[in-house]
């Protein structure tokens, strides 16, 4: 779709997108697993459900700095989704 769009005016616009599903919230959100559940504390889950949601949320950052960097020379970067 996104290309697509792109492709009705090539080189009429310099256009950067970022994937919606890399920075979909789903992307940094942890979800435990029964095992998980089942075998850490509630203090525990906490510590660990935090420690995910950082390590998934610097792959976001390092995928956004990477197309930024890759789109320096667009006029537009869009981000289909809103971060949120």
């Amino acid at each position: 779709m996104q290309h697509h769009d792109v492709s009705k005016t090539p080189r009429r616009f310099k256009i950067g997108f970022l994937d919606p599903l890399n920075i979909a919230q789903d992307s940094f959100t942890y979800k435990p697993s029964a095992e998980d559940k089942a075998t850490l504390s509630a203090e525990e889950q906490l510590c660990k459900k935090k420690t995910k949601e950082d390590e998934k949320k610097n792959d976001i950052i390092d995928y956004i700095t990477r197309v930024f960097l890759n789109s320096q020379d667009k006029n537009l970067i869009c981000a289909p989704y809103n971060f949120a």
